[in-house]
């Protein structure tokens, strides 16, 4: 069988849903307290997450980078006043430096694994869409802030990488967001992407699930 039929035979295999209004991204762990989220106001293209992460095995042979290795929970796309959309979901229960930058890793990776599959679509372009990134958790506690506000203080390593990251997100922008571009991150640092293979810049966002509770509601109006 030729190898554009086998890839072909992905979109067959794992089917985008339309979910209209509203659709649900869950956390299948068992032991997590941030359950679900649920994007509304808008007619979804919800891809089921099993399509990134049956991939991991493949890129776990092929390649050393751990980048490819990671999944989240759910990438939906849609479309608003002529404007495409690509939302990637990642919940987390944990709090620390380490959980926040392994799920924005987990994002790029469902990134990347999905716009390749996209491609195969005569119909998709990526730079039609404008791409973001949703890490939803409780909020961070005071011991949290105040370790990262140190980061300055630490040696040049992987900690501090991620201290730094974590710093930026939460300190120095009120707003627990931040725009990057690829250069930034530094994940992709050495991966030779084509354009096509990674986005021109993504937009991430760290959104609050009150203390008590496992799930949230979250209107797209406001994120696009």
């Amino acid at each position: 069988m030729a190898i554009c039929e086998i890839l072909s035979k992905i979109l067959t295999l794992y089917p985008s849903s339309i979910s209209r209004g509203k659709v649900d991204i869950y956390e299948h762990e068992a032991k997590a307290t941030v359950r679900k989220v649920t994007w509304i106001n808008s007619d979804f293209n919800y891809f089921d997450p099993t399509l990134a992460k049956d991939m991991t095995a493949f890129f776990q042979k092929a390649t050393e980078n751990e980048l490819f290795w990671k999944d989240c929970d759910g990438v939906i796309i849609f479309e608003h006043d002529g404007k495409k959309y690509m939302f990637i979901t990642e919940l987390k229960s944990g709090f620390s430096t380490q959980v926040i930058y392994k799920a924005k890793t987990q994002i790029i990776s469902s990134f990347i694994k999905t716009n390749m599959v996209l491609h195969l679509l005569s119909c998709y372009k990526l730079e039609d869409y404008i791409v973001k990134g949703f890490i939803v958790g409780h909020p961070p506690k005071p011991d949290f802030i105040y370790n990262v506000s140190k980061a300055d203080m630490l040696k040049d390593n992987d900690i501090k990488i991620q201290h730094e990251f974590a710093r930026k997100f939460f300190i120095d922008n009120k707003e627990h967001s931040r725009s990057l571009k690829p250069k930034d991150l530094y994940c992709l640092k050495g991966l030779p992407l084509g354009d096509r293979g990674i986005f021109q810049n993504i937009e991430l966002y760290f959104i609050e699930v009150k203390d008590g509770n496992s799930e949230i509601e979250l209107d797209v109006m406001n994120y696009i």
